[in-house]
């Protein structure tokens, strides 16, 4: 009760807009569809869905006759015969069976009470369950990939447009010092703490493109699209994935795909129960045949058609399948299952607190970026002026435009870690937005 009441709180303390109107870019969802026509895991899982289609039809032929064809001849020495009578000591040989025998029939079989059947069928439905939620399970995984990538790359681009601005900023000030220097108005101490400030920052512009150029690789290989020449949209909409509910955990619990997952092999393992019960049942099958074949008295060597129809039923007594073994194994099996749904359900209690607390602290920081921002350029404008009336060094002005950078690049960091913590509590509640 008390860790729904802190989910609730903590909720409540974010704007408020249903799942329904989590609206994303255009593009970012054609990168989610090409990477479910693209990624190769999600075509197995595809064709595993389709395995277990074609066991739940396999499982409703049960129902259904079967029949069997059959053609034989047969020849037989010495043939089974009998000695009659005729009187004054005399007998005559009576054939019983022909020495040349001929069969050609068809057999049917159709299951009248099989109680074993029905309960195959629907676990051959849980286990198509449980592959299509494991698809949908994945797809929702890998979507969400996808979101933290494209924006990944939007935070990478904007971050890599400040540290450019800085790295400007550098060079005409490295401009100036060596002008400066070479007239005798600044120590060469000036000119060579700009160029190490000027060296570390390119190096961090190497450090961040090669950072860009990982994500697009690996939005490439999810998506098939090895182009770099897009996210027209290079800006971030902190608005978006923005959820909440009045009953975020509710809708975490019947949406979560590892929480539906682990519902669908609870549902699966209780059908293993029920039909290892029902070995022990017995089965009641109708049978009938028809043909031609000869061997019928009194006239054993024509061939005659004949039929016959009958009911058979089969006890199981002493069974090979051990039923009250296989009970055993899926009674643990069932209770282990149970077991991984309850940790399921903490990991998920434990991902939406710490969601939502990230989201808080995120928006915080977020709330407080611009007044430091305003700040660092005051310093950095003032700086700027001081400096050309030889108030203060080179080395104040370095700090001031650094510290002017630094800011601009913190409240992107904001923005991106506020964004992937929305991206994160509207995966746990299992949103599809694509």
């Amino acid at each position: 009760m008390k860790v729904s009441i802190l989910i609730i709180t903590l909720i409540v303390s974010v704007q408020f807009l249903t799942a329904q109107e989590v609206v994303v870019p255009g593009e970012l969802k054609q990168f989610v569809e090409q990477s479910f026509l693209k990624f190769p895991r999600v075509g197995v899982m595809k064709e595993q869905v389709a395995l277990n289609e074609v066991k739940v039809g396999l499982g409703k032929t049960a129902y259904l006759p079967t029949a069997t064809g059959d053609l034989s001849y047969m020849h037989m020495f010495p043939t089974p015969a009998i000695q009659v009578p005729t009187g004054s000591g005399q007998s005559q040989e009576i054939r019983i069976q022909p020495s040349e025998n001929y069969n050609a029939a068809i057999t049917l079989a159709q299951p009248l009470i099989d109680l074993r059947v029905g309960t195959l069928l629907s676990k051959a439905k849980s286990d198509l369950d449980l592959s299509k939620d494991n698809l949908e399970g994945f797809k929702i995984t890998l979507a969400y990939q996808v979101a933290q990538i494209y924006y990944s790359i939007v935070f990478l681009n904007k971050s890599l447009e400040v540290q450019q601005e800085q790295i400007n900023l550098l060079q005409s000030n490295l401009q100036q010092i060596k002008v400066m220097v070479k007239n005798g108005a600044a120590l060469s101490f000036d000119q060579i703490s700009t160029e190490v400030k000027y060296t570390n920052t390119v190096n961090a512009y190497t450090d961040l493109k090669a950072q860009l150029d990982k994500q697009y690789n690996l939005l490439g290989m999810l998506t098939g699209n090895t182009s770099k020449d897009y996210l027209s949209d290079n800006n971030f909409n902190t608005s978006v994935f923005t959820l909440i509910t009045d009953s975020l955990s509710a809708m975490a619990y019947r949406n979560n795909p590892d929480i539906r997952i682990a519902g669908d092999k609870i549902k699966s393992a209780g059908w293993d129960i029920i039909a290892a019960e029902r070995l022990r049942l017995p089965v009641l099958n109708l049978q009938a045949a028809f043909g031609y074949r000869n061997g019928f008295m009194p006239n054993i060597d024509p061939i005659n058609f004949n039929y016959f129809v009958g009911l058979g039923v089969k006890i199981p007594i002493l069974s090979a399948s051990r039923p009250g073994f296989q009970r055993k194994l899926a009674v643990i099996n069932h209770d282990a299952t149970q077991f991984e749904l309850e940790t399921q359900k903490a990991v998920l209690r434990k991902d939406l607190l710490n969601a939502c607390e990230d989201i808080q602290k995120n928006q915080k920081k977020l709330a407080s970026s611009d007044t430091l921002i305003r700040q660092a350029q005051l310093a950095h404008n003032l700086a700027a002026e001081r400096y050309k009336f030889g108030v203060i060094t080179n080395l104040d002005l370095l700090t001031a435009v650094s510290n002017y950078k630094d800011a601009q690049l913190s409240q992107l960091q904001f923005k991106y870690n506020l964004l992937i913590s929305r991206l994160d509590l509207c995966r746990l509640a299992g949103i599809r937005w694509w």
